[in-house]
């Protein structure tokens, strides 16, 4: 099976687990009324949001699941995990936003962790992470140029504090576009 048979495969085996777990998932987080809280000072049309489901990623966590055991069970019984080391820290971040999430439900207001504590857990997240890619040789301390075909040595503790704050430059964009109607799809496709 080629690279691209597997990648296609994937995202057509995730995004019908998502559809399907969605179906269910969305319905089900009305029904508890798991809804948004939108804050007082926001623009006007932002209030129609108001009581949109929060904690949905799970449905696309479901979705990566599926995809990872369906498509990469040959490489994972032939002793390469990485996709399940991501997607463990996929998960790990889930939880973050699940706690996050949460106490907004809590609360009842649009105000869960503080941003310290979210970086703070994010950045830690990030940095085993690297550390454990980099530990089993997934990852090199190199920065590869696009375009160019070069790659660059850098120091180790640079690559890792570089690598760190990239993936929480990522996880915070996908974040921050996220609730601003298809946004988040717009710039994560390309």
């Amino acid at each position: 099976m080629t690279i691209l048979t597997k990648l296609l495969c994937a995202f057509i085996c995730s995004f019908a687990v998502t559809a399907i777990v969605g179906a269910v998932l969305v319905p089900a987080l009305r029904k508890i009324k798991a809804g948004q809280m939108i804050r007082e000072d926001g623009p006007v049309w932002h209030k129609k949001k108001q009581g949109t489901p929060t904690m949905g990623g799970l449905m696309f966590i479901a979705g990566i699941l599926v995809s990872c055991f369906a498509v990469g069970f040959k490489e994972l019984s032939s002793g390469n995990p990485v996709h399940i080391i991501v997607f463990v820290f996929a998960l790990i971040y889930g939880a973050i936003g699940f706690l996050d999430d949460y106490e907004k439900l809590k609360k009842k207001q649009n105000l869960g962790l503080t941003a310290k504590q979210k970086f703070a857990l994010q950045l830690v997240v990030a940095i085993v992470l690297i550390i454990l890619l980099r530990r089993f040789g997934y990852v090199s301390p190199n920065v590869y140029i696009p375009f160019f075909g070069v790659t660059v040595p850098i120091n180790e503790i640079v690559y890792y504090v570089l690598a760190a704050f990239i993936i929480e430059g990522c996880v915070n964009a996908v974040n921050i576009t996220d609730g601003v109607d298809g946004l988040v799809t717009g710039v994560s496709i390309p």
